[in-house]
């Protein structure tokens, strides 16, 4: 994709939907990077969280997925993003919410640093790019439950909404999401690759 994530957030949101109050983003990114890393905020469900910018590499609509059999039901399927094979997980089912995602609803590509492997997200909705100093990021009040508790960084306030901290890196780099790490077969078959592998988790409860 073409341009800056900011400068995608404010173009998807604008052909789309226009919901999604990202059009400051492109202003406010180079003036606050200077004061704290940047986030990309989003939300699944009725809860935000944050994930840091420099893990995300684009926004997307949510794609044509294909399904792939005996995974869980948070991992939607692949998709065919320009040529790449990418596993999809759907977070709201991943917390164990029922229902089906907003007409916001978008997908986040994200990647390791360090590392050749990436996957998408499915949320509900993407805000914004926002700088939050460490020192506004503290610990929770009360011990956190549910699938996401343990990602979890901390919690910050941004325009008086209570944000989660969410710790991208820990979370692609663990052993439930990484048993999905796309491979293909000896046939080059990408999409019936090794996706098909059985989890001793199907399924989650609680909202974080």
């Amino acid at each position: 994709m073409s341009g800056t994530l900011a400068d995608a957030i404010a173009a998807a949101d604008r052909q789309l939907d226009g919901s999604v109050a990202a059009t400051t983003a492109g202003r406010e990114s180079g003036r606050d990077a200077a004061h704290g890393h940047r986030y990309v905020l989003l939300s699944i469900a009725s809860a935000n969280y944050a994930v840091r910018e420099a893990f995300v590499t684009e926004l997307e609509r949510v794609p044509k997925i294909t399904p792939v059999p005996r995974v869980p039901a948070w991992v939607r399927g692949v998709t065919n993003l320009r040529g790449d094979i990418l596993s999809v997980i759907d977070m709201r089912t991943y917390l164990g919410l029922e229902g089906s995602p907003s007409h916001s609803a978008r997908m986040l590509l994200v990647r390791l640093l360090n590392e050749d492997f990436a996957t998408g997200l499915l949320v509900d909705g993407v805000d914004r790019i926002v700088s939050v100093p460490p020192d506004q990021i503290t610990p929770p009040e009360s011990s956190l439950e549910g699938p996401l508790a343990k990602y979890l960084t901390g919690m910050c306030v941004v325009e008086e909404r209570l944000v989660a901290v969410l710790d991208l890196e820990q979370l692609l780099r663990s052993p439930e999401i990484r048993q999905f790490e796309e491979a293909t077969d000896e046939t080059g078959d990408a999409e019936a690759g090794s996706l098909a592998v059985t989890t001793e988790r199907d399924g989650a409860e609680g909202a974080l």
